[in-house]
Order: C-alpha cells, then structure tokens, then sequence
C-alpha cells in the first residue's frame, strides 16, 4: 500500500507531465520517476514485510456491561531501527462501537492500553490486531495481523453499590458466620418446645406436647433456612426493548443474579428457569459462593426471543422442577393485555402451591407516552395506549394481591432492590416497606 510520500512523488511526476506541453522531454523525467517510485515503493513494501514484530494482548480478569476496563496490548521488535505502525483493533459491536487505532513508534517495545466499555454480555469476537507498518523510506505501509481473532465473554452487572451491594455483602458475611442475624416478625420453622408463659400466643401452643405432658406447652420457631426458590426469567419480545444503555433482560439478568447470590449465600437452594414462547434453559444453583459463580457462567449470554412469553409453561416448568413448596419470583414486563390475562391465570395458579412474588418492569416508552402532551392526533392516540396498560397492571396487581400474590411494579434502575426486599419479606413476616432492615 502506498503511503504519503509516495504519492507526493507521484504528484510530482504529474506536475513534470503538465509541463511536457513545453518541452516534450519532461515527460520522459516524468515517466521515469513513475518509474523509480512505483520500484522504491515496491522495495520499501519488501522491507516492511520482514521487519520482525511480536505483539501481546492483556485482557482484564472480567469484562462487565457497561463498566469500564482497561486493556493493554504489547508489541516490541529487533530491528535495529525505530519502526512506524498502525495498529487496530477490530472489537465487535458488543465490545466497541466501532474499531480502535493507535499510531506509534517502536524502538524496542511500546505499549498501548486503551480504556474499553462492554455495551452487551455474551461472548463476541474481539477481531485481530492488525498493524501496518511503515517501510523504512517511508514509501509504502504493509499491513499483516500480529494476533489472531479471540472470543472475549462479557458478564452481566457483579458488583454492586448502595442498598443492593449492602444486602449482597451482609448474606455473605452470614454464611461465614462472622455477624449475628437479626429478623423482624415472627419465624416459620418448628425450633423447639418450652413451657406456656403468660402473653403466648394461643395459636403457638403445640397441643399434643400440652396433652403429653399434662401442662401447656408453647412451640418456638425460628427463622426457615434451607429454603427452595424458584426464579422464572421471561426472556421474551417485551424484555428486549431497551431501557437507556441496557435492556430489560439485561437488568432482569443482574437481578436474578443479585437474589441467586443472597440466596444461595443464606443456604438456600435456587432453580432458575429462563422462558420465551418455551423454557429456555433451567439452571439449579448449589448454595455457597461457587453456585452462584455457575450461575453465571449459565446465564451470562441469555438473550431476549422475539417471541410473545408462555407464562402457563413457565409454571408447568416450576411444578416440574420444585413440586414441594416454594417460592417463586417471576421476573416479567407486561406491556400486553392479552399477556396480562395470560399471566393473572398462570399466576393464581402458582399461587395455589407456591408463595407468588411477580415483579413487573415498567416500560419507560410507556411511562412518556403517558406523561407527554400530545401533539398530533397519532400522539393522542398512543398516549391513549399507553395509559390502557398502565391501568391494566394496576388492574392485574389488584387481582393478583388478592389471590395472595405479592405484586411489584418497578423501573428498571430499582428492580434489584425490589427483587432482594421481595424476596427476604417473604421470610421475615413483615411488611413490604421494611423488608430488609438488617
């Protein structure tokens, strides 16, 4: 490939050949400078070819959407001269919005890092390096990859800030015993017997001990461990559609993640089951640090079907995989009113085995249709739309609440927050707003 200065030559020549109208002989001077360029151009191309390179890359320990990494590559030569190259990166959409260059002088080895920002999880392809090298006469670039092309995996959201990352921490810490549990109501699980006192509840007397041992006798119960929980991932058309940088699936996915840690951190067994129009993948996590670890690996490129969501065989799939008792979380957004049926009927009848908690993203398209003024008859119309759906989940959480369902309209940025103060409720007796206070 030609560069600058050979086509600053060949200029010339072409200035010789405008001249030639004059004296004819300039344009035998031009043609032999063609002549001598293009043979420069091709021992210059010759050259660069053999110049020796080595070049590495280094990628850091975890790659997380949306957070930003630092990635450093390496390249360092023999040759007895300083040498000038063109590097690029070729990263995949997923990684980059589009390729990164660097021009740079190598005497013996240089180093390039550049900051680099995951836009979606999964696994993409980060392109080889490639570099151009400049000829030694600085005529002509050749251009060769020095790395090949890599699979890079980007996870969802791991690490987590304010009230989230404070729940995370704090069940961690619990598992290794290291600060006591504190719990608000009154707990689920038969502990042990003791002798009535006055102000006992009558509903904890423990009846056949009290016809056993001829005096009353109160049953103490503590807080359920070992618990079973079942969370259901729609991962279908609603859940693509985009809330700022990220879509819905991909805070659904950080929030299943989130609970699956505190969950498995508090001991108990987790079963996640990803739907669409059928069951996508079904991931049973152990308790302790590394089954969350594989929770990850297992969902960490789950991607949203352009497909309407089988909520009643997600809860075919939830009876299948959990037939005792348990608590299921359904992490859903109803933008459908044919949806929203579909979901009250499955719904209610999960309700009838398991504890129930639905958390509905809300849609932020919606919620500005909504607030808007119109200004156009369509606008009118879509605002009409959209507040029809709105009033349909309002509708739906009523009915559900009734049912015994535990219903939870949030935006997307408070769905992990939601998700862990749902979940932890359920076992501590209290109400919603005071979930969670350790």
């Amino acid at each position: 490939m030609p560069a600058a200065r050979a086509f600053q030559l060949l200029g010339l020549a072409t200035l010789l050949l405008v001249a030639s109208f004059l004296d004819e002989r300039l344009a035998w001077a031009a043609l032999a400078l063609d002549l001598g360029v293009a043979v420069a151009a091709l021992v210059d191309y010759r050259r660069a070819a053999r110049v020796p390179l080595r070049a590495s890359r280094s990628w850091p320990p975890l790659l997380v959407q949306e957070s930003p990494a630092e990635v450093e590559v390496s390249v360092d030569t023999t040759a007895r001269r300083p040498v000038t190259l063109i590097l690029r990166e070729g990263l995949h959409p997923g990684l980059a919005a589009g390729p990164l260059r660097r021009r740079l002088e190598v005497r013996a080895e240089v180093r390039w890092a550049y900051s680099l920002t995951p836009r979606r999880r999964g696994e993409h392809p980060a392109g080889p390096l490639t570099a151009r090298v400049l000829g030694p006469w600085k005529l002509a670039w050749f251009q060769r990859d020095l790395l090949p092309a890599e699979p890079v995996r980007v996870y969802p959201q791991v690490r987590w800030d304010g009230r989230v990352g404070q729940l995370v921490a704090l069940a961690q810490r619990r598992r290794l015993g290291q600060i006591p549990q504190r719990m608000h109501g009154v707990g689920t699980e038969p502990y042990a017997l003791r002798e009535y006192l006055p102000g006992d509840s009558i509903s904890r007397i423990h009846w056949k001990a009290t016809a056993r041992h001829g005096r009353p006798v109160t049953r103490e119960d503590t807080w359920e461990r070992s618990a079973r929980l079942v969370v259901l991932l729609d991962c279908a058309r609603a859940m693509a559609s985009m809330d700022g940088r990220r879509s819905k699936l991909d805070y659904a996915v950080a929030a299943t993640l989130a609970l699956t840690r505190v969950a498995a951190a508090r001991g108990d067994q987790v079963t996640i089951v990803a739907f669409a129009d059928r069951v996508l993948r079904t991931v049973r996590v152990r308790s302790g640090g590394r089954g969350a670890a594989l929770a990850y690996e297992a969902l960490y490129d789950l991607e949203a079907q352009l497909a309407e969501p089988a909520y009643d065989l997600a809860v075919e799939a939830t009876f299948d995989v959990e037939p005792r008792s348990a608590t299921a979380v359904l992490f859903t957004s109803v933008v459908d009113l044919a949806a929203a049926e579909l979901l009250r009927e499955s719904l209610l009848r999960l309700g009838r085995r398991h504890r129930a908690l639905l958390l509905n993203l809300e849609d932020p398209e919606l919620r500005a249709l909504a607030a808007a003024a119109p200004a156009t008859p369509a606008a009118a119309f879509a605002q009409v739309a959209s507040l029809e759906i709105q009033l349909a989940n309002r509708r739906l959480a009523r009915h559900l609440r009734r049912g015994g369902i535990r219903v939870v309209n949030t935006p997307a940025d408070r769905l992990a927050l939601e998700a862990l103060e749902g979940y932890l409720a359920i076992f501590r007796g209290g109400a919603a707003s005071a979930a969670a206070r350790l």
